[in-house]
């Protein structure tokens, strides 16, 4: 991405992104939804934002990158000689030529310094600083970058070490930052903290519809969708189109024909049997929308996260694991024991999981702010010829893993942990989905678990670890690089996706291997390596959250590994609250 450093082994350089060419790909998605949700986490990003526009659809393209177009950075060279360091941004077109010698002993042996200046206020990058001699200027200037600690690096001047003088010029690689005046913090460039890129994951179906501007609209889809959502009827097997169609056609019409005078009752007949389909899915459609009247909690429309999870089975071929066992000619019932056994009420498997990666700012820092002192995000730059801000995303259908939590399980677990004031025995299932729903909100990028309802926060942290727990341990049991795996959420729905993140060290078929092979030892393995860490008591007693036993690596953790723990599967202390674990009756 734009502003990132990289080595570059074909010419043994260090280079910096300057730019990233490819193909306007906003035509093939749903652009206006992306470009929206890229506005949100602009906003709710602490740190501020520099460079980007307007929020004005016109202003952003979505990209897909095709060619890099990178320079030589930093260019603070040492010669291999004398170990003279100088900057040579300068006479930069003279290294294309391989004009460029020492100043000091005319040698051709130079290389870069791999150590750079990062701003962590403002994101900017810089190369080292080289200062001068009070006496001899910049003829011969030396690093002594052998310390452990960047504060202890000396420049040295070679000429005085050649008069037998003091020759320390400073010690440490400390400047300003040119742009906003903070102080700048030297690191390797390969670092981390050098580059931190922006992302989010989406769904990548271009729906012919979904939810509009349109306030009407909106409410009439999202009641059918409800409706599928609460498990009023049989979904995806009926589709939310299909009643959106009946709902959209002219059978109110023809009931009204049929209520009136205006046609005999000969005439009434033809028109029922003429139109028999529509005025029974009309009828299906009334009673449907009566019985969601009558179990909602919420006035508020379905989120587009939940609503997209329903589309998206709707819209790409899935296995249920009784299709599976049928397959490889195995009895399923063992197979919905051990699902059972763990609260999983629906597992599915596909090999075209449509995930569309899009990155639109980067900002440099190290890994804890300093007092909540965020840096702040970065656009990256126009692309050539253009005047509006490059959002860069790829498309790709993958394998992945459909979960659903058992919804009767999640509610008798938010019972005991009193944050259900209802009897689950009492309700039925779709009440317990519509109750379940109501308490819950819509999840955002950069969302704080204190902004959450604390049903929203028990259920995304419940569904947030099993997803990381089961990717570290598909990762150990059955050889696939942990870092080849990655999530994505619906919280509303009780379901995660696991999918291949397409890297190239993914093997195809490995999900399918895993769940047809190991399903039971899967579970097993999660469970039992799940309830302890290496590093308790410590984790235990500070939110059983850490590297070791929850987090996952950035690429495949969608909400940056907020709100884990142990804890929402096995009980005891969360974050100094006792809970119920959803797991402790096993």
């Amino acid at each position: 991405m734009p502003g990132k450093t990289f080595d570059n082994p074909e010419h043994q350089t260090i280079e910096k992104v300057a730019q990233i060419g490819g193909e306007d790909i906003s035509d093939e998605i749903n652009d206006e939804h992306l470009k929206k949700r890229v506005f949100a986490a602009i906003r709710e990003w602490e740190g501020g934002s520099r460079e980007y526009l307007s929020q004005s659809l016109g202003n952003y393209t979505i990209i897909q990158p095709e060619d890099v177009i990178s320079e030589v950075f930093p260019l603070v060279l040492r010669c291999n000689d004398c170990y003279a360091v100088e900057s040579y941004e300068r006479i930069r077109d003279s290294l294309k030529s391989g004009s460029v010698k020492c100043s000091n002993c005319s040698g051709s042996g130079l290389h870069q310094l791999h150590h750079i200046l990062i701003c962590g206020d403002c994101s900017g990058i810089e190369p080292i600083s080289v200062p001068g001699c009070d006496d001899h200027d910049w003829d011969y200037v030396k690093l002594d970058d052998s310390a452990e600690s960047y504060r202890n690096f000396r420049w040295r001047c070679g000429k005085c070490e050649e008069e037998g003088r003091d020759a320390t010029i400073r010690t440490g690689l400390h400047s300003k930052c040119n742009t906003c005046g903070s102080n700048l913090r030297p690191t390797v460039h390969r670092a981390s903290q050098a580059y931190r890129t922006h992302h989010l994951k989406q769904v990548d179906i271009n729906f012919e519809y979904g939810l509009v501007d349109d306030e009407e609209e909106t409410r009439d889809i999202s009641d059918i969708a409800l409706g599928a959502a609460y498990g009023i009827y049989d979904h995806p097997e009926n589709e939310i189109s299909f009643y959106r169609d009946k709902q959209q056609s002219e059978t109110n019409q023809i009931e009204e024909l049929l209520g009136g005078d205006i046609v005999d009752e000969d005439q009434k007949e033809q028109i029922r049997e003429q139109f028999s389909d529509d005025l029974k899915a009309s009828g299906e459609l009334t009673q449907i929308l009566n019985e969601l009247d009558e179990i909602r909690h919420t006035d508020r429309n379905i989120s587009r996260n939940h609503f997209n999870y329903l589309r998206t089975l709707e819209e790409i071929e899935t296995e249920t694991l009784d299709e599976l066992d049928s397959d490889v000619g195995r009895p399923g019932e063992s197979h919905r024991d051990v699902l059972q056994e763990f609260g999983i009420s629906d597992l599915r498997l596909t090999s075209e999981f449509p995930i569309l990666t899009a990155v639109y700012g980067y900002h440099r820092t190290f890994d804890d702010p300093e007092e909540d002192q965020y840096p702040t995000l970065r656009a990256f730059p126009y692309t050539q010829g253009s005047d509006t801000i490059p959002i860069y995303a790829t498309s790709s259908d993958t394998e992945a893993v459909f979960l659903t939590l058992d919804h009767r399980r999640v509610g008798e677990w938010l019972v005991a942990n009193g944050l259900l004031p209802v009897d689950t025995e009492d309700l039925s299932d779709q009440e317990i989905r519509a109750r379940i729903h109501a308490e819950m909100d819509e999840m955002r990028p950069y969302i704080d678990t204190e902004e959450m309802s604390e049903v929203s926060r028990y259920v995304h942290g419940l569904l947030h670890t099993l997803s990381h727990r089961l990717i570290k341990e598909a990762a150990m049991l059955s050889g696939i690089e942990e870092t080849s795996l990655a999530e994505f959420m619906f919280p509303e729905a009780l379901s995660v996706a696991i999918y291949s993140n397409q890297t190239h060290s993914f093997t195809i078929g490995g999900l399918y291997t895993l769940v047809e092979r190991s399903l039971e030892e899967w579970f097993d393995s999660v469970q039992q390596e799940s309830e302890h860490c290496i590093y308790d008591p410590v984790c235990s007693e500070q939110g059983a959250t850490c590297h070791a036993c929850t987090h996952i690596s950035e690429i495949g953790c969608q909400h940056f590994n907020q709100n884990l723990s142990r804890g929402f599967l096995f009980g005891r202390t969360n974050q100094n609250t006792m809970m119920t674990g959803y797991w402790d009756d096993l």
